[in-house]
């Protein structure tokens, strides 16, 4: 594996996503301000219903990616533009059932989710916007599987980042002149339509041989293609029942004035989490290609410093999420929401560590191999745990009732069944996992909690560049000691041999 191209790949998916995590703690107050509790709550949870349309990819987002860096490598350009074509075709009929879908939950909308009747209209042709830009996402969506089957995440993100500043740029405006969800929704879908515009067109740039077309959609193809992305397809089902259904819960008990008081912290840890999934998901590619050799010495060393690596990033974010969440959240909203958020946050970045530790590295590793039926299980069965779970404690405890049902089958499911299971594939010791993973990452968090107490003691958690400045400090000082306390000599060898210094 190109370590070059993958630290290439892996820093500009997160300067992408540190320039998105910079603009959300600007703008999600201001949304807050300018649209309401209730308004800012409708966003979330017509955000989260397109977030379920992922469902309907069926898994078939990763076959393109597996499918065109096999092809790819192969130089076989007529299979790549058969298969993606299928694809292609497959996600245009799907695009028009979600936008079906979206015209059939019109009227019920408001009914369904305690929507107030003033903001029952908006909500509506928000709705409608969205199944509009899914009937565009899901085919263009093609071309961003070819550009990540070609390992060509920087050319993604360079045009992700320009959209992000144009959509956020038009949001500030739009909410400013006249603080209405149908204005967001009219920004969001014209950015849904761009995105696949500009895929096409880096995608064909990048790979001239690229010609998809309806009249290559071969049927007999769609059982290879299913066979591998119906695995892969109950882990996102997992997923949205995980990540998604919480607002719905919430929305159906409280109304959608609660939906925000859950979904300011659960941001929090979403960035966290997309940091680390678009760094697994660079891995997916080359890890297909090792496990396509049957290189099992490979894959045991890709999970053994996966991990490592992994909880590296994770464990200095949760330690700020677990002692300073309620000082971000007070600095970044108010002291309502930050007294709201805090036992929610706490709840959220233990289940966030527990969920990286047990899907982190596996799941890449499992696509590669093409074996993801019983991880895949694994991981629908913590969502339906979280789902019932939060449906029973939600009326008992309320709204941290919720979070704590992520927290509770996350910790089961990712720190004993998901990795047990991958150790025993890759035969290797369980045990020895969970010292690598966790007895190793754990001792450079000592001095990041003195970091923190002394930072607390001086105030600098009372502003906003203080605080943000204490948080890098604590990373870094992490980095520095697991450099040499996580990490062995080998581990630094290998490390600095790859990047050309050693």
């Amino acid at each position: 594996m190109d370590l070059r191209r993958l630290i290439r790949n892996i820093s500009s998916q997160w300067i992408s996503l540190g320039a998105q995590l910079l603009i959300s703690i600007l703008m999600t107050p201001f949304m807050v301000l300018r649209l309401g509790d209730d308004g800012y709550g409708i966003v979330a949870l017509i955000s989260g219903l397109v977030g379920y349309s992922g469902i309907l990819y069926f898994g078939l987002g990763a076959a393109v990616v597996k499918f065109v860096a096999e092809h790819h490598a192969r130089e076989d350009y007529d299979e790549l533009n058969v298969t993606c074509s299928t694809i292609f075709g497959v996600y245009l009929g799907f695009g028009a059932l979600c936008f079906a879908l979206a015209l059939a939950l019109l009227y019920p909308l408001p009914f369904v989710f305690h929507i107030p009747a003033t903001h029952a209209a908006d909500a509506r042709i928000m709705l409608l916007m969205m199944g509009v830009g899914l009937l565009v996402q899901f085919p263009g969506s093609v071309y961003g599987g070819v550009l990540m089957g070609l390992e060509r995440f920087d050319v993604m993100n360079k045009y992700n980042f320009v959209l992000l500043i144009l959509r956020s740029a038009a949001v500030f405006t739009v909410l400013l002149a006249r603080p209405t969800v149908v204005l967001v929704g009219a920004v969001t879908m014209a950015s849904l339509v761009a995105e696949q515009a500009l895929a096409y067109v880096y995608a064909r740039r990048t790979l001239p041989g690229l010609h998809l077309s309806l009249a290559r959609f071969e049927r007999a193809r769609l059982k290879r293609l299913f066979t591998f992305s119906a695995q892969s397809f109950l882990f996102t089902l997992s997923e949205k029942l995980i990540n998604y259904t919480d607002e719905f819960v919430i929305s159906q008990a409280y109304g959608p004035g609660a939906v925000t008081r859950y979904v300011i912290p659960l941001r929090l840890v979403d960035y966290a989490r997309d940091a680390l999934d678009k760094a697994t998901l660079v891995l997916m590619p080359g890890v297909s290609a090792t496990a396509a050799r049957g290189d099992l010495a490979a894959l045991q060393s890709i999970w053994r410093f996966g991990n490592k690596a992994i909880m590296c990033l994770v464990a200095p974010v949760a330690l700020v999420f677990l002692l300073w969440g309620g000082h971000v959240l007070t600095l970044w909203l108010d002291v309502a929401h930050g007294r709201m958020g805090t036992p929610i946050l706490f709840w959220l970045a233990l289940a966030f560590i527990a969920q990286v530790a047990g899907r982190g590295i596996a799941r890449p590793i499992f696509e590669g191999l093409g074996e993801l039926t019983t991880p895949a299980r694994i991981t629908v069965a913590e969502g339906a745990a979280n789902l019932v779970l939060s449906l029973v404690l939600v009326r008992a405890w309320g709204v941290e009732g919720v979070a704590f049902a992520t927290f509770l089958p996350a910790t089961v499911m990712g720190l004993v069944v998901m990795p047990w299971f991958v150790c025993k594939r890759l035969q290797t010791s369980y045990l020895k996992h969970l010292g690598n993973t966790f007895v190793r990452t754990l001792p450079p968090l000592v001095p990041c909690v003195g970091v923190l107490v002394a930072a607390e003691r001086h105030g600098f958690h009372l502003h906003l560049v203080t605080l943000a400045a204490t948080c890098l400090t604590v990373l870094f000082v992490y980095l520095f000691f697991a450099w040499w306390i996580t990490f062995g000599s080998n581990d630094r060898r290998v490390i600095l041999a790859r990047l050309g210094r050693g």
